[in-house]
């Protein structure tokens, strides 16, 4: 389970550092959640992410061995910014940030 949680934090901190900042909503609407999907929204911003990676945090720690980590972005707009939509992140957020941390772990 450590394992899984040291790949899961990098992938959050990576996320949250790649998202544009814009108000900082998109930023603080990384969402964490263990063993199924959380599809909630914020309308509170971060635009630091300070905030995103803690509650993140939090969650990730709760992870057990073998337990399925989900980081998702459910805003209406995450996957016109996935596709190179934001001049802040225009090769988009998760998939880069996917493959940086897979580089880095494997």
């Amino acid at each position: 389970g450590k394992k899984l949680r040291i790949i899961s934090m990098a992938l959050l901190t990576e996320i949250v550092q790649r998202s544009p900042v814009d108000t900082g909503l998109f930023r603080n609407n990384n969402v964490v959640s263990i063993g199924s999907a959380d599809f909630s929204t914020t309308q509170e911003t971060d635009k630091a992410g300070g905030q995103a990676i803690q509650r993140g945090s939090a969650v990730i720690a709760q992870g057990q061995p073998y337990s399925v980590i989900y980081i998702q972005n459910n805003l209406p707009y995450a996957e016109r910014l996935e596709n190179g939509h934001s001049k802040q992140a225009p090769t988009g957020v998760y998939a880069n940030s996917f493959h940086g941390v897979t580089q880095a772990y494997k």
